[in-house]
């Protein structure tokens, strides 16, 4: 069984990874999220559970734009660079192209070397910028869940709920195809993140 914690990170990885190319790694807006609820419904009498979409957690709370934000951030400085990189890489392979027949064969050659080394080069970068964006986000994750895991379970106390689930909206999440209002806890929990005291 996995516990709330890996759970949170498996849900909410998905905002931080949607829509996003393999190479450029660069976020994509979050503007096709939903938006929070306007008001919180009241919790149904007698009920047992909750539940709350982490992902829309994450995007609308404070805490989980400030994560969104550090990992934008650094993955535009990261990929950045390797932008420059490939620019470089395209006007080499131009210039072999367009002056292999008015260049000698040593000149050519060292050209040819050049590009290698610089293809390598790049392949490095592109291989060192993925495992630090992959470890900025994991640290974005790993920082949300501390915040986000204690106030459920005050929530789950508060309410004297037997269980909160987690769902989300795409991708495998728990479907609600009927269900009170009141039963999702979402907004309760981005006003309480909201709410609370951060570092």
């Amino acid at each position: 069984m996995k516990t709330l914690p890996r759970l949170v990170a498996l849900l909410v990885l998905g905002v931080l990874t949607s829509g996003v190319p393999a190479f450029a790694q660069t976020p994509v807006p979050l503007a096709a999220q939903s938006a929070v609820p306007q008001a919180i419904a009241p919790l149904p009498a007698g009920a047992r559970i909750g539940f709350v979409n982490l992902q829309l957690v994450f995007t609308e709370s404070a805490a989980g734009k400030q994560g969104q934000d550090r990992w934008r951030v650094l993955n535009d400085k990261l990929f950045s660079g390797l932008a420059a990189r490939n620019k470089e890489i395209q006007g080499l392979t131009e210039k072999i192209q367009s002056q292999r027949a008015l260049v000698g064969d040593s000149v050519l050659k060292q050209w040819n070397q050049d590009l290698a080394r610089l293809q390598r080069e790049a392949q490095f970068a592109q291989q060192e910028a993925q495992v630090q964006s992959d470890q900025a986000q994991q640290d974005v994750l790993a920082d949300f869940e501390k915040l986000i895991v204690p106030v459920i379970n005050a929530l789950r106390l508060e309410k004297k709920l037997d269980a909160i689930l987690a769902v989300q909206n795409e991708g495998g999440g728990l479907s609600l195809l009927s269900i009170d209002p009141g039963l999702d806890l979402s907004a309760e929990v981005i006003k309480r993140l909201n709410g609370s005291k951060r570092p």
